[in-house]
């Protein structure tokens, strides 16, 4: 768990929580954000994670002295962030949960979102577990009735993807999901990398949708947030440069592909996903410590960089 040091912001503290999952490199990956605003008096989370890994999230949220769970904050409702809404609200019945409205009905009747997660990630999807039905009174009627809080739109990840704007004194937190990408700094994984190093890839799941996705990121530049904390995993006070560098890397991965496509008209890309995936490292600079990372994290990049290679050729292939 890593505070994201707010300590000068009186009244407020904001924690993050890892939730290692058995599943090889799967730790520093999986990010719950823990608010807890005094002033305002509530207690929100971002996020709830896999159902598999609830139990690590209740008893995180019990070490830190919480005993009462106002609102939870959805960015989306793929498995990995929201599959364990049920069960935290078993444990916290009176939390109310905001989440973009295209999201409630697979909340509610979770057997499509399920199937559908187990027909594009089987593996994965059995490892984060199946999502339990909530009860559509826990949902929030509207996305402002936070104080504090504001949700944006911002598709590219997911249709129904948000990200969520937080102030608290001069602060203003940018809570982005996957809209900003994934990022993962180098010091936590690489003895001697030093601080400032990172590794930072797209995060573009069939079915990933480009444009909006480049848009999203001009929306959330223009909101000139203070910090930005992402799904996966950590945060960064250089929030107006990895977001350029996000949309940056973006516009790489649209050139590199559609060279990779025009270099290889007779062969299918989706047959190869793993040649196209090592063409686009050896010319991605945020990716250019992916060979040095330790073996079991390389292996949840392997997966996670072929899940990604697959939406974005879906999104820029003629």
């Amino acid at each position: 768990m890593r505070p994201a040091n707010l300590e000068f912001v009186e009244g407020v503290s904001l924690d993050l929580i890892d939730l290692p999952l058995e599943v090889a490199g799967i730790s520093n990956f999986f990010g719950i954000w823990l608010i807890r605003d005094a002033k305002r008096d509530f207690t929100a989370i971002v996020d709830v994670g896999p159902a598999s890994t609830v139990p690590i999230l209740l008893g995180e949220l019990s070490k830190l002295g919480v005993t009462q769970l106002d609102y939870i904050l959805l960015s989306h409702i793929h498995l990995d962030h929201s599959a364990g809404l049920a069960e935290v609200l078993r444990a916290f019945p009176s939390a109310k949960v905001a989440v973009h409205p295209k999201g409630v009905r697979h909340m509610v009747d979770p057997e499509r979102l399920w199937a559908n997660s187990l027909q594009v990630i089987p593996e994965m999807a059995r490892a984060y577990g199946k999502p339990s039905p909530v009860d559509k009174d826990a949902f929030l009627p509207g996305l402002d009735d936070i104080p504090g809080i504001t949700a944006l739109e911002t598709p590219g990840h997911a249709p129904h993807h948000l990200s969520f704007i937080y102030k608290a004194g001069g602060e203003k937190i940018l809570f982005a999901g996957e809209a900003a990408s994934t990022y993962n700094d180098l010091a936590d994984m690489l003895n001697g990398a030093g601080h400032g190093k990172y590794l930072l890839r797209p995060a573009s799941p069939p079915r990933f949708y480009l444009e909006e996705s480049l848009e999203s990121i001009e929306k959330l530049k223009g909101e000139n947030a203070t910090l930005l904390c992402y799904a996966h995993f950590g945060s960064t006070r250089n929030v107006s440069k990895m977001l350029g560098e996000a949309k940056e890397q973006l516009l790489l991965w649209r050139e590199l592909f559609l060279e990779y496509l025009s270099k290889h008209p007779e062969t299918t890309p989706e047959d190869d996903l793993e040649g196209l995936v090592d063409f686009v490292i050896a010319k991605d600079p945020w990716l250019k410590s992916f060979y040095d990372l330790p073996d079991d994290i390389r292996k949840r990049e392997t997966g996670f960089l072929l899940s990604s290679a697959a939406g974005f050729l879906g999104a820029v292939k003629p």
